[in-house]
């Protein structure tokens, strides 16, 4: 029999801070960290718990300090306590004070090193020190690991990129799970705005291919807080008194180039070791960018980058290359920058010391290259050694589709199928729809059958999504019972159609199929039948029902059981039936009964008062409401005021909501615009007012001052105030002849602004070149107007190569033919 010394050995195990693995073991496990940490004591049950007071902030992802000369701390400088800190409003601290009561989501996005894990952290270690947190490696195990958690439990996941992807990826069905706990469960991440704006863009047509409807679904559970680059005047005021004690934050300070939080984190350095590497390093360095921005998310292999580099260097450089290049390469990219990062930094999953199982690039300097790399694809060893030395099917299948996005067809195929073979339903997905875009029919077909063989539990989505090209055969999977093939008929098929498709496969259990044969009903003009469904719904305790119950009564105009529903307190019966109430000519009624109802946090209720305030004319009521701080109240007030030709009154009523934000400052700048105060509305504008950048715009474009114009939009970009206006802006350059001007001015666009705008520009003024940088860039949008295009200048013989063939990795068409 063992001795109790071996019983109670620790098999298995991998030490490393903050992640235990245990195999078996007796009794309980004391883990002595060193002289720098405590000693802990936990169960084996317990793997990849630490309370948060005990988290190692480097292991979670905040960026090790720069070392100044004369200093030898390693630890971290002091925190710079910033704005977003606030425990007031929507700030970060607030936002988490409120999620971890009952369990939530919050989110902060903002560029690379600019501070975002380190603001994190210390908000997480301020408020709930005590809390078991989990920093998860798999975003398919979290849901597991949280059930073993011994109580309330932060889930960190910093870089929320790396936690949505692949075959155990983080979806919003397990954050919701997660928040159904027992213990509370905070979840807080960390997001670059790239990410954030391409996950949250939604397809401009219902035939554009959803490719982040995941990611999305995900992001609507996050409360959301954004951190800029640059330091405010107060937090900079701060840094500075706190650099009375650390060199680093004067050093940081001193800097004119870069942020406070980026100088800490060692960018100035990186960007000097990416500007000043040889060619053999930098070829190295960029085929790392490069895997990273199409899509590899595991460590990049030394075997990739070394068959990938030779593409990155000339003729000249291919030859006389000395025989340890790729080792001095590898030794320039891989050394530490003062003592905080490298722009290759190794990485190991493994147990073998010394060993790194590959490399990724360092944040910033990804950060810092990645626009300028997008604009020019990997050349073709990129993507051949892509496809012979990636292991992980999940790499493959994002680099594939990054390569098909490019219409790199020759490339996006064998990474594809290297990911089908590895038995991803995503990649047959995607590799039938590149197969049915070139017009491969037979490879189509192989991929739709391999879907409707496979066993995976998410084929029969993907096979839906595949046929989503072809309705009859959308139509087909839903005659023979695939579940989201039924429901997307039903969703947007004729409502004879989907009426039959959802009635042959009913559900009586099922309350979304009693809803949306509800809303069949009434697209067919059948209230009559929607009507007794909604109210059995309703008994049921579907809260989701109401709205749409209270608002077919409305249509019907049934006063009696809108009545009966306002006495049993719902809001919705309450605003539609005082609206249906003023169109009977009883406003007065209909105002009355709002009075129990407003206030208490529905807007349509609110609004339904103002609005019928307004119609009656109570312009004091309104004005009471106004100063209290309701704002459709003081927009009915402004226009009561201007009818009556006190604009001055109007205006002052308007400004503090404006102040405030919201729609209101549109209002506000609109009636300035109207009644020729102009002074006060380019003091809104300079104050950074965009609705009145917006009017300015329009006034100056009308009197065609398109210089003022464009200065003026130039402060604000192309933000969603000023969408209109920026469309304008660009039809009167192409009028004035002046085209180049227009695109330049939906190039580089800001956050929020289409992409589509550019691409039909470009289409408008047949700028095919310009269209096929687009398509380099992975905007496969751009594909169909591109070939739009060329057939509209004759070039149609191109188009169809381009379709059926594709481009190769340096951009040139290649001739129609038989497929290879």
């Amino acid at each position: 029999m063992a001795g109790e010394a071996d019983r109670n050995r620790v098999a298995r195990s991998a030490v490393a801070g903050d992640v235990f693995q245990f195999g078996d073991v007796g009794g309980n496990v004391t883990v002595i960290k060193g002289a720098d940490g405590p000693a802990r004591t936990g169960p084996a049950t317990d793997p990849g718990f630490v309370r948060v007071r005990d988290a190692d902030p480097l292991r979670l992802g905040v960026h090790r300090p720069i070392r100044v000369t004369g200093t030898g701390s390693s630890a971290l400088p002091a925190y710079v306590p910033r704005d977003l800190d606030s425990r007031d409003g929507g700030g970060l601290r607030a936002l988490i004070e409120t999620a971890a009561r009952d369990g939530g989501f919050v989110l902060v996005v903002g560029g690379s090193s600019v501070g975002k894990t380190r603001s994190l952290h210390e908000a997480v270690l301020a408020l709930l020190p005590d809390w078991w947190l989990l920093h998860p490696a798999d975003g398919g195990r979290i849901a597991d690991l949280a059930d073993r958690a011994p109580g309330p439990l932060v889930v960190w996941l910093d870089e929320l990129q790396n936690h949505v992807s692949g075959a155990h990826q983080l979806t919003a069905a397990t954050v919701r799970a997660l928040l159904t706990r027992p213990h509370p469960v905070l979840l807080v991440g960390t997001l670059w705005p790239h990410y954030y704006d391409t996950w949250t863009v939604t397809p401009t047509s219902p035939h554009d291919e959803d490719r982040h409807r995941a990611e999305r679904e995900l992001l609507k559970l996050a409360e959301v807080v954004t951190l800029g680059i640059d330091l405010s005047p107060a937090e900079r005021e701060r840094a500075a008194t706190l650099a009375a004690s650390d060199d680093r934050l004067r050093v940081a300070l001193e800097s004119e180039d870069f942020g406070l939080t980026q100088v800490i984190a060692g960018a100035p350095q990186l960007v000097h070791r990416w500007e000043t590497a040889g060619p053999y390093a930098r070829a190295l360095l960029t085929a790392a960018v490069d895997a990273t921005l199409m899509g590899v998310q595991s460590a990049v292999t030394e075997s990739l980058l070394r068959a990938a580099a030779p593409g990155y260097c000339n003729p000249g450089q291919r030859a006389g290359a000395p025989a340890d290049w790729f080792e001095e390469a590898l030794g320039y990219a891989t050394q530490p920058l003062l003592g905080a990062t490298s722009a290759l930094v190794p990485v190991s999953h493994g147990l073998e010391m010394g060993r790194p199982d590959g490399y990724r690039v360092a944040d910033y300097l990804l950060h810092h290259t990645s626009r300028a790399q997008r604009a020019v694809p990997p050349p073709e060893t990129f993507w051949q050694a892509c496809a012979d030395h990636l292991t992980d099917h999940t790499d493959a299948l994002r680099t594939g589709a990054a390569a098909a996005a490019r219409q790199r067809i020759a490339a996006a195929v064998p990474l594809l199928r290297k990911a089908v073979e590895g038995g991803s339903v995503s990649a047959m997905q995607e590799l039938g729809e590149l197969y049915r875009r070139t017009g491969d029919a037979a490879g189509a077909e192989e991929m739709a059958d391999r879907l409707t063989a496979s066993d995976d539990p998410d084929a029969a989505l993907h096979r839906t999504l595949l046929a989503g090209w072809d309705f009859e055969e959308l139509l087909e999977l839903a005659e023979a019972g695939n579940e989201y093939a039924v429901s997307d008929v039903v969703e947007h098929g004729h409502p004879q159609l989907a009426l039959s498709v959802l009635l042959k496969h009913f559900d009586p259990n099922d309350m979304w199929s009693w809803y949306r044969l509800a809303e069949l009903f009434h697209d067919e003009g059948q209230n009559d039948r929607a009507l007794p469904i909604l109210e059995m719904l309703h008994e049921r305790d579907d809260e989701d029902v109401i709205v749409f119950l209270a608002e077919l009564l409305k249509e019907e105009g049934n006063l009696e059981r809108l009545f009966e529903l306002v006495e049993e307190g719902y809001f919705a019966a309450a605003w539609c039936l005082a609206d249906l109430l003023h169109e009977k000519g009883r406003t007065d009624e209909g105002i009355e009964l709002l009075w129990d109802f407003v206030d208490q946090g529905s807007g349509d209720t609110d609004f339904m008062l103002a609005h019928l305030l307004g119609k009656r004319g109570d312009l004091d009521t309104l004005l009471e409401r106004a100063a209290d701080g309701h704002a459709d109240a003081a927009r009915e007030a402004a226009r009561l005021l201007r009818d009556r030709g006190d604009v001055e009154q109007a205006i002052a009523v308007l400004t503090p909501h404006a102040d405030e934000g919201g729609y209101i400052r549109g209002e506000l700048a609109e009636l300035l615009c109207s009644t020729g105060r102009l002074d006060a509305l380019r003091a809104r504008a300079e104050a950074g007012d965009t609705y009145a950048v917006r009017e300015l715009t329009r006034l100056a474009i009308e009197a065609g001052d398109l210089e003022e114009a464009i200065r003026l939009h130039a402060k604000v970009g192309q933000t969603s105030g000023i969408f209109d206006v920026t469309t304008a802006l660009v039809d009167a350059l192409v009028a004035r002849g002046e085209p180049d001007r227009a695109v330049a001015l939906l190039t580089g666009t800001g956050r929020g602004d289409p992409p589509y705008r550019h691409r039909e520009l470009l289409k408008k003024l047949g700028r095919a070149e310009e269209l096929r940088a687009l398509l380099d860039r992975g905007d496969q949008h751009a594909l169909s107007d591109l070939v739009e295009v060329l057939r509209a200048q004759g070039r149609g013989d191109e188009a169809d190569a381009l379709l059926t063939r594709g481009l190769t990795a340096d951009g040139r068409t290649l001739p129609t033919g038989p497929a290879d």
